[in-house]
Parts: structure tokens; sequence; C-alpha cells
């Protein structure tokens, strides 16, 4: 077998190469012509820059601080809330606009009326610590340069009004504000027909630096730690743009006419609900968009759209830089969800330095598409823990790399321990590189992968490695992988795995599929082979593979291994599959030690011992090449292969084995060797198919091998071999009703045999056959000494003139019959006899039986008898004879049918 056992990774999401450097040369003409355009379009942002004095002697005022500057001043005190209210409200490139904040005042809410966009192309801030809200039903479009200089919290909004408690609303349509009025917190907001697009442009520089996480860009929209940043409108578009603030609080909303928001106030500002929503619209990441919420606690992120976008290297993340404990990020995207492109991707990192908790990761949507080497991760590279990673996609989650590594993944790269990754879906399908892993490469532990696919998981590789894995790769320990649906379909260098490279134990590969599991190799000499795995390349443990179905197919150079070829020990291999287990063509079951799926794989140095392999199914079918094996080809021990199954074929090549090959180390032969357990009720081995337990070596003894079963049927050269080249032969036995075509021999030979043999005769082995003794008289019952003569009632003409008057009847009917007298040959008649008649009426009794008389069971023993001779016969109603078990005791009144010429007499 020449196929390399792969692991498909994506934990790699948050390496990825350093993001593309910024440019700092610009053309001196393009600079100046660009410059010019700014000063015209400052002097024309600056004059639409109009309150609308819908709030009286309380509007708005424009004061400029210079000439880059201005602050709005005045506008309506109520409580702890400042209203303004604007015709336009605009900020002009490399011009800065802020609010005065008076004493007290911890919101500052400000309305466009006048129909138009409100174009944020420079700074706007507040001078003190108040929140701001910015509404414009019309839209709003912050610029490359656009920036905010807020101390609390930023809402900006299409909504057309913010509604209070007490029932107010600050309107975008221009309604006054009662002067006496008390105003508490805002409520939420109140949205009307087709809410205007929010667009947020920039120049896609504000990623992190993965190299220097810590050090942070200056670029785009931001607030404070421990404040929320907020776009809620219609569709929702980030080109290039940045959205930061270190651990506060994102939120982005996308949503259609009439809905509701509703504003809580929480440490970190504002929670945003949709409970008031009916339908959604869209959100857009592009350009390398960056929404990120790290901290030295890993802030919050809320995405809530119909169809949400993360494209062309853009990215939404929540990191831990420090010692507190992160947050959540939660994308909530009612129809769709795509991740697209290189570097494109969701992350929640726990940073090199980092000692708190990772943020969870959690995705709400009805399909969930990552593509093209794009990634969704959670991960640790510190001391702290990583975030847990979970999809729910009610309708398909959808990995397709196109050649390239894509996918979902959890992992630890440090002391920390990974977070678990699930997925609740109905299907789930990864495809050409696509991949799901859980993973450690340092001190933490992995965590866990589970899958719940209520229709199907498939993976297809299309020739590029394709998978799901649960990976330790140093001293941590792998997670464990479950999958739990309906069918299983892996295909074409896809592999789904548990596997330990260092000191770590591997983690339990559990798949339960209620109809089927489908395993199919490639049929291109990829040199990658298609399966489950469980395998342990170093000192830890493998874990156990096991499988509940009801049909397993494996097929096409497919395999299924639990596999050790280091120090650790292999684990079990379980299939559970009620129906039938279908091995078709160079692939198979596998529990080795020492044995690889390639030259270099392979370890004749290896000490940990295989793993068992137990098959319990109705049907086993083995065939064109196909194999089930316990091996060791090292200095730990073969498992042993149990098998129960109502049906067994091998046909055309099939082995199955349990074999010790370790001619290169010296084996102690005290230890157990391996052995082959098999029950069914027929056996039946065909066209050069095997049972093996042979061994290589010095002082390596042939297995055992041990077949209860009621038919065993080897032909076409079918051995069942417990040979051992260079010790002594193993033991068979062989239990069975009945075998056909093979039988015990000395050596092997060109017909089908049965052989234990030794490395000289001295050294064979044993085989021992038991066939129940078949006994020809079993089953019968002596007959009754006293028989019935015949002849006595058929030889005498009882018809006789004699007999009639003495009142004796006998009648024959129909072809043949009985000889007239007894040293007659019985013939047929040529043709019908004619009844002779008589002129009197006869009187016809009826036939009387009498009820046979039982015999209490309780008083003595009746045997359970095979085959009963019949004692007598009754005649039913109907005229069909019956035969009995006992003679009848009856009274005979009359014979039934009379010949005419017969008189009848009653003898009561």
């Amino acid at each position: 077998m020449k196929s390399n056992i792969q692991i498909p990774h994506i934990y790699d999401s948050y390496t990825r190469r350093k993001r593309q450097q910024r440019f700092y040369k610009i053309i001196i003409a393009t600079w100046l012509a660009t410059t010019e355009l700014l000063i015209h379009s400052q002097q024309s942002v600056f004059a639409q820059l109009k309150p609308d004095h819908t709030l009286g002697a309380e509007s708005s005022v424009v004061k400029p601080i210079d000439s880059f500057s201005d602050r709005i001043e005045k506008g309506a005190t109520r409580g702890t809330n400042l209203f303004h209210s604007f015709t336009d409200f605009n900020v002009g490139a490399n011009r800065s606009v802020y609010f005065a904040n008076p004493a007290g005042i911890e919101n500052i809410l400000n309305r466009v009326t006048g129909g138009n966009p409100s174009n944020i192309l420079g700074k706007l801030g507040v001078e003190g610590t108040a929140n701001l809200f910015l509404i414009n039903p019309q839209g709003i479009v912050f610029g490359k340069n656009a920036s905010l200089d807020i101390r609390g919290s930023f809402i900006g909004s299409t909504a057309n009004s913010i509604k209070f408690a007490n029932g107010f609303e600050f309107n975008a349509n221009g309604s006054q504000i009662t002067p006496l009025l008390t105003i508490s917190v805002p409520l939420g907001l109140q949205y009307g027909v087709s809410p205007g697009a929010i667009i947020v442009k920039g120049d896609g520089q504000g990623i992190r630096d993965k190299e220097d996480p810590i050090i942070d860009t200056t670029a785009g929209l931001r607030v404070k730690p421990n404040q929320t940043l907020a776009l809620v409108g219609g569709d929702i578009s980030l080109e290039g743009a940045t959205l930061k603030t270190a651990g506060g609080r994102i939120e982005l909303g996308s949503v259609g006419d009439h809905s509701f928001v509703s504003l809580t106030p929480i440490n970190k500002g504002f929670s945003l609900g949709y409970e008031g929503v009916s339908h959604f619209q869209n959100i857009q990441l592009s350009q390398q968009a960056a929404v990120d919420a790290s901290g030295l606690g890993a802030g919050d992120i809320q995405i809530m759209g119909k169809r949400a976008t993360v494209t062309g290297g853009s990215r939404i993340e929540s990191s831990t830089l420090g010692a507190a404990t992160g947050g959540k990020l939660v994308i909530n995207a009612t129809e769709l969800l795509e991740v697209i492109g290189r570097d494109s991707g969701l992350g929640a990192i726990v940073h090199p330095d980092a000692t708190g908790k990772g943020a969870d990761l959690t995705i709400n949507t009805s399909k969930l598409l990552v593509l093209e080497a794009s990634g969704v991760s959670t991960a640790t590279l510190g001391s702290g823990k990583g975030g847990d990673l979970t999809v729910n996609a009610t309708d398909s989650v959808q990995l397709i790399g196109n050649g390239t590594a894509t996918g979902l993944g959890a992992a630890s790269e440090g002391k920390g321990d990974a977070g678990d990754l699930t997925i609740n879906t109905s299907k789930l399908f990864v495809q050409s590189g696509g991949a799901v892993s859980t993973i450690t490469v340092g001190l933490g532990n992995a965590g866990n992968l589970i899958i719940n696919a209520t229709d199907s998981v498939q993976l297809i590789g299309n020739g590029t490695l394709t998978g799901l894995s649960a990976a330790s790769e140093s001293k941590g320990n792998a997670g464990e992988l479950t999958i739990n649906t309906s069918k299983l379909f892996v295909q074409d260098v896809s592999q789904i795995s548990t596997s330990t490279r260092g000191t770590g134990k591997g983690g339990n590969l559990t798949v339960n599929a209620t109809d089927s599991v489908q395993i199919i190799g490639s049929n291109a000499n990829s040199g990658v082979a298609s399966g489950l795995f469980a395998s342990s390349h170093g000192g830890g443990e493998a874990g156990n593979l096991t499988i509940k179905t009801d049909k397993l197919l494996v097929q096409n150079r497919a395999i299924i291994s639990t596999a050790t070829v280091g120090a650790g020990k292999g684990g079990n291999l379980t299939v559970n599959a009620t129906d039938s287990v279908q091995i078709i063509g160079n692939g198979g079951l596998y529990a080795t030690s020492g044995v690889g799926f390639s030259v270099t794989s392979s370890n004749p140095d290896t000490t940990g011992d295989g793993g068992n392999l137990t098959i319990n199914t109705g049907q086993l079918r083995v065939q064109d090449g196909a194999i089930v094996t316990v091996s060791a080809a090292g200095k730990g021990n073969a498992g042993n292969l149990e098998i129960n199954s109502r049906s067994i074929h091998l046909d055309n090549n099939a082995t199955i084995s349990a074999d010790t090959d370790t001619r290169s180390v010296n084996k102690d032969s005290n230890k157990p060797q391996a052995t082959i357990n098999i029950r069914s009720q027929d056996l039946i081995l065909r066209r050069g198919s095997n049972i093996t337990t042979n061994a290589k070596g010095n002082n390596v003894i042939g297995g055992n091998i041990n077949i209860e079963t009621d038919i065993l049927a080897a032909i076409n050269n079918s051995d069942i071999r417990a040979d051992s080249t260079d010790f002594r032969g193993g033991q068979i036995k062989i239990q069975a009703q009945g075998i056909f075509g093979t039988e015990f021999r000395d050596a092997i030979t060109a017909k089908s045999d049965i052989t234990a043999t030794g490395a000289n005769p001295q050294l064979s082995g044993t085989v021992q056959i038991i066939i129940p003794d078949a006994d020809p008289l079993s089953g019968l019952i002596d007959l009754p000494d006293n028989l019935l003569d015949a002849e006595s009632l058929i030889g005498k003409d009882i018809c006789s003139k004699e007999q009639i008057a003495r009142g004796s009847s006998f009648t024959i009917t129909g072809k043949g019959g009985l000889p007239a007298e007894s040293d007659e040959l019985i013939s047929n008649s040529p043709g019908l006899v004619e009844w002779a008649t008589r002129s009197e009426k006869q009187e016809i009794l009826p036939l009387v039986f009498r009820p046979i008389e039982r015999i209490n069971n309780e008083k003595r023993n009746i045997p359970n008898h095979v085959i009963q001779q019949a004692q007598g016969w009754i005649i039913a109603a109907d005229g069909k004879v019956i035969l009995t078990a006992e003679a009848p005791k009856v009274t005979l009144q009359n014979a039934g049918l009379a010949h005419p010429s017969c008189h009848i007499y009653s003898s009561n």
C-alpha cells in the first residue's frame, strides 16, 4: 500500500503571510490634483452643515474653531439627553466637527431631516464622554479618511426615529420637542420604508499585523475601550473600511422596512436587539475591510443581516491580547454567510503573551459558504484558553478549497487549551482542499470536533487532500472527533482522522451514521488514501475508531485504519453495521503496529502494540483484493480480530488476516500471538481468498484461528493458514455442521488447504476440526410389532353375495389403486368402471368418529421426535384424508361410499 496518511489543517488561518506593504510613494502631480479636489469638496460640504431650526430657540449652532474645525453648540437639553437637528449634516475631508458636551449630558442625539445622505469625510467627535447618535433615513457615507474622536459610544443609523421609554420619538421628519418633556435613555431605533444604506470606505490597511498584533493601525472608525460602535441601517457595505474598538463592542445590523431595533445599556455601551425585525438586508465586507474588537480582553462583535459576505482579504476579528477574558463574536445571517478568497476570514485569537480566555465565535445562518483559501478559526498562541467555534446552519455548510486549504479550525500553539469546534447543520459538504480541524502544536490540549448533520456529510477531494481532523503535534492531547449523521460519504483523496505525532494522546474517532457510510478511493495514482484514520506516530496512544451504521461500503483502495508506528499503543477499530459491510477492491480495514500506508511511514522499530479489530454485522463481503487485518511489523504485538456475522463471503483474492512480520527484530515468544475469532452461519471462500495468521521472524509463532460456523466452504485455492516461516505453527480450531471444498493438509497446495505448518515438521502447529457425528437412525421411531394384515382386508371378496348378506362393503374408485389380490400388479385402468345399481333405495348413515383418548402429559415425558411414522388416518367431512400420529378409536357406522349392490345394516 503506497498511500500517505496526511492531515489537512486550517489553524494557519491566523498565521497567514504578512499583509501587503502600505503605499508610501505617491506621484507628486497626482497628490496635488487630489489636494485641489479635496479643497473644493471641503467648501461644498461645509456649506451643507446646516441646522434646520426645528428646535426653535434651542436650535443647533455651528461655530468655527479654526480653519479646519467646527463646534456644534446649543441644542435642546432634556434630562441627560441633548438633541440636535440638521437639514444637512456632512463633514468635509480633512476637517473636524465636534459636538460640545455640556455637564451632565450622557447622550447627544443628532437627526438629519433634509432628505439627503450624510457624507462624513473627515473627523467627527464629541468634546466630552457622551454617547453620539446620528440618524439619517436617507443614508450615511463614511469616506476613506473618515474617523471618530469619541470617548463614549457611537450609533450611526438610517432609522426614522429614536424611541424613548415614555413614548416620545425623536423623529427625522422634523417634529418639535415639548419644552417641559422629561426624557429617559433611548429605548430603540424605529425604521420606516426602505431604510437608507450605510457605506464605509477605507484604504484596506486596517488589518492587524499578525507578526506584531499589539501594534495596531490608526485607520478607520473607532471608539474607546469598553464602548460600542454600531452601524444599523439598510444595506451595509464596508469597502476597505476599518471599524475598531479595543475590547469594546461593534454592531453591524442591516434591517428591512418598519423594523425596530432595541437599545439596552450595558457595561460596554449598548447591546442591540433584533426581535422587532421581520426581515433583514445585506452586509458586505470587501477590499481588505476589517472589523476588529481585539483588546486586552477580546471585545464583542455582532453582525445581523440576511446575506453577509466577507471577501477580498477582509476580516472580522476579536482577539485577546492580555489577561482579560474575551467576549463573543456572533454572525447572524438569516439566508447566507459567505467567506471568500485568500486571507478572508473570521477569527478569535489568543495572542502569544496573552493569558486571558479567547472569544467564542458563533455563526447562525441558513447556509455557510467558505471558499478559496479563506478560513474561520479560533486559536490560542499563549497560555489562555482558546474560544469555542460553533456553526449553526439550518440548511448546509459548504467548504470548497478549489485546490487550496480552506475551512474551519480551532487550534492551540501555546500552553492554553484550544476550544471546541461544533457544526450543527442538515448537510456538510467539504470539497477540493476544504477542511475542518482541531489541533494542538504546543503544550495545550486540542479541542473536540463535533459534527451533527441530520442529512449527510460529504467529503470529495477531487485530487486535493480534503477532510476532517483532530490532531496533536506535540505534548498536548488531541481532541475527540464525533460525527452524527444519516449518511457519510468520503471520496477521492478525502480523509477523516484523529492522530498524535508527539507524546500527547490521540483522540477517539466516532461515526454514528443511521443509514450508511461509504468510503470510496481514487482511480488516480494520487499517493494519498481516502479513508478514516486513528493513528499514533510518536509516544502518545492512538485513539479508538468506532463506526455505527446500517451499511458500510469501503471501495477502490479506500482504507479504515487504526495504527501505531511509534511507541504509543494503536487504537481499537470497531464496526457495528446492522445490515452489511462490503469491502471491495484493494482497500480494507486495518489495525496495525509498525505498518503505515507508505514506505516512509512504516517503522520496524515500532514498540507500540496494535489495536483490536471487531466487526459485528449481518453480512460481510470482502472481495477483489480487499483485506481485513490486524498485523505487526515491529517489536509491538498485533491485536486480535473478531468477526460476528450471519454470512461471510470472501471472493477473488480477499483476505482476513492477523499476520506478524518481525524479521528485522527479535520477538519474545512468550508474548501472545495474534488471534482471529469468527462466528457465522455460513463462511464462504472463493478464488484465492484466505484467512491467515501467518508469522515471519525469529521466535514468532503463527497465530490462532477460531471459527464457529454452520457451513464452511473454501474453493478455487482458498486457504485457512496459521503458518510460521521461522518458528512454530499456530493453532486452528474449526467447529462446523459441514465443511466443503477444503481439508487439513501438511503443506500448502494448489487446492484449498487448512494448514498450520512450522519451520520444520517438529514445529508444526495444531489443527482441530469438529463436525457433529451424523446418526442415520436419529429421529426415527420403532414401528409397532403387531402390523395390520392388509391382505386380510383386500384379498377377500368382501362384496360377494355372502358378504353382502352380512352387510360388509369395501369400495375402490379411480385409476390404479390396490390390486384385487395381493399377488397381482397394480395396472392403469383403460377406462372408467361403471357403477352397478340396485333398485332399492339404501339408507346411508353418517360416519361417526369418537374422540381420541388423550394421555396426560404430566404423567409421562413425550420425546420430541424429529420424524414420526403415521399410525392411522381419518377422513374429514370434505373427504380429505388426514394421516395421524396415533390410530384413532372410531365406531364405524358405514364405509362412507358403498357399492349399490352391498346392503348396509345398522348395529344400533
